[in-house]
């Protein structure tokens, strides 16, 4: 055999690979992948249908690919296309008609059904297809003439699935969920198992609230097609609904997978879902990807966030401030919490907060429609403020916090603005004669008695809420002895029943050691109490000997057990000076 007889046997070869290739791939596989969303790849198919194979059927479902990708200009080019080459194509009748009606034109629109209609009223698809056409498009849609069209295509064909399901469509349109379940079940009956029906009555029972079914008939429709990209977009949302943010962004990641969406819209959904699951790297990512394809103001939203989390604080306060000018109408409270998180990002000194920043962050705080979220706000505003011992502003705060939503306010919440204004209170130190403000002294006792008498009466809240903790038992008592004069204390015993209950609380507790450091005072002041205004010298020695148990070498209980000679000393107790705090405990 020469060469050439060789090239031209491997030519044709190669044609009839080609031919039996494109025979292989159908208008049935074509529309398979538009319902599973992978319009790219349908969109590749059909037009090599309609170029391999030209035909008016194939310029039709390549004119209804357009359709559903909403190419309106591009799907009247393919049905007329359609007409050229045979003037009796009903269906790329139908198809104009459909771009008629997509246009509001329902006149021209019906025109052309009725004549469709007329010619060709037995045959089911192209009922089917009229009938479709008036549930596709939103302002411009006909539920009842739809129902009647779908009706006759069944009866025509009594095994169309896909008719059921645009019937299911249309009586969605009525919002009739129970009849619109029984078509897309009927659907199944015609094509068992077939994944489009069970993503759609799925979608019946989201919308109902009925969750566990909505999940059940989503993972059904992945069962049968585990590329039915559709599922796994719809799984995500119902995830997300459930705030299983992880879950949710690992099936919407999925979706993207299997539909091979470019869509940026899309796309910055799923920056979304990758942003709630914390993967803010993953979010940041799927932005740059649709960078300058999508003119959406949000991204600048989700840059500064993701940007903020990611400890850039530069970057997220520079899209922030871009989102904040160009979409002022779009700004949630939230993102000027996140400027004000960024600024403070940005601090390095042991201030801990950035001014600008705090002031943002409240300034989002206000924004909030929930008074809990507003609440939260202030508190974490507080906790700057208290980190960077700023008292009077951190017991501002904390007030404001609890006011907001006093009802949710937690005994940590009491805690720590009782701690504030305790802490604000011992900054009044009281002049001495020498001092130049010794005028002042009565007023500045005045205030920090105010103080502590108000630090008290928010601790009296902790004991409340928390009555077996004996810390908000040891604060009310340091409060008190720091407010009134120390001798009058101990004379009327005002701190004495908190000393008292502290005692008891930590003895009862396995681990009393822990204690330690606070029974030394309480222990010290009950002594002297009992001693020198009870006259009580039984129970004065019994707290004698219990604080030289936690205390071995304290000068005060030896003497007063006559272990050793010292001079009389007052008792111990807390003071202004930098009172040691409890640990956190429990809410």
């Amino acid at each position: 055999m020469n060469r050439n007889m060789k090239m031209k046997l491997v030519a044709l070869l190669i044609s009839l690979l080609s031919f039996a290739n494109l025979q292989a791939q159908t208008v049935q596989d074509g529309l398979a992948l538009i319902h599973g969303e992978r319009y790219n790849d349908a969109g590749a198919l059909f037009k090599k249908l309609a170029e391999g194979t030209p035909s008016a059927d194939n310029q039709y479902y390549l004119g209804y690919y357009y359709i559903k990708t909403n190419q309106l200009d591009e799907a009247q080019k393919a049905f007329e296309k359609g007409l050229t080459i045979d003037d009796k194509s009903y269906l790329n009748q139908v198809g104009l008609g459909t771009i008629a009606l997509s246009k509001g034109d329902r006149a021209k629109a019906k025109e052309l059904f009725d004549t469709a209609e007329k010619k060709k009223g037995k045959d089911a698809e192209v009922l089917f297809r009229i009938g479709e056409a008036y549930t596709l498009f939103e302002k411009n849609n006909d539920p009842a003439e739809a129902i009647r069209l779908l009706d006759l295509a069944v009866k025509r064909d009594k095994n169309l699935a896909d008719a059921y399901l645009a019937k299911g469509d249309a009586l969605m349109l009525r919002n009739e969920g129970g009849n619109a379940a029984t078509a897309y079940e009927y659907a199944l009956t015609a094509k068992p198992n077939y994944a489009v029906a069970h993503n759609a009555i799925g979608q019946i029972f989201l919308r109902g609230k009925n969750y566990n079914l909505a999940l059940e008939h989503y993972k059904k429709a992945i069962e049968a097609d585990q590329n039915f990209a559709p599922a796994y977009k719809d799984l995500a949302e119902l995830y997300f609904f459930a705030q299983k943010y992880k879950q949710a962004a690992e099936n919407f990641d999925l979706y993207i997978q299997k539909s091979g969406t470019t869509d940026p819209e899309m796309k910055l959904r799923a920056a979304q879902f990758a942003f709630t699951a914390d993967d803010y790297a993953k979010s940041l990512q799927l932005l740059e990807e649709i960078k300058g394809k999508i003119n959406n103001p949000i991204t600048l939203r989700m840059y500064g966030w993701s940007y903020f989390k990611q400890n850039d604080p530069d970057k997220a306060i520079e899209n922030l401030n871009e989102f904040i000018k160009i979409a002022p109408d779009k700004v949630i409270g939230d993102d000027y919490k996140y400027l004000g998180r960024a600024y403070n990002q940005k601090v390095t000194d042991e201030k801990k907060y950035d001014s600008t920043g705090v002031r943002y962050i409240l300034k989002g705080a206000d924004m909030d429609t929930s008074k809990a979220e507003a609440a939260t706000t202030y508190k974490e505003v507080a906790a700057l403020y208290y980190a960077a011992k700023d008292f009077p502003n951190a017991a501002a705060t904390y007030s404001k916090g609890i006011a907001l939503d006093t009802a949710k306010a937690t005994a940590n919440d009491y805690y720590y603005t009782g701690l504030a204004n305790f802490q604000t209170a011992t900054s009044y130190v009281l002049p001495t004669a020498a001092d130049s403000n010794y005028a002042d002294s009565a007023k500045i006792a005045a205030t920090r008695r105010e103080l502590f008498l108000k630090a008290d009466s928010i601790f009296a809240t902790v004991t409340q809420k928390l009555p077996e903790w004996p810390y908000g038992y040891y604060w009310r008592a340091s409060t008190l002895y720091n407010a009134y004069d120390r001798q009058e204390n101990v004379d009327k015993g005002i701190s004495a029943p908190h000393y008292q209950k502290l005692t008891e609380l930590a003895e009862k507790d396995p681990d009393p050691s822990k204690y330690k450091s606070y029974l030394k005072l309480a222990y010290g002041y009950l002594a002297f109490y009992s001693q020198t205004t009870l006259k009580d010298e039984a129970k004065a020695k019994e707290y004698w000997e219990k604080l030289l148990k936690v205390d071995p070498d304290n000068a005060s209980a030896k003497e007063a057990l006559g272990l050793a000679v010292a001079p009389a000393a007052q008792p111990a107790a807390a003071t202004t000076a930098k009172p040691k705090a409890a640990p956190k405990k429990k809410q």
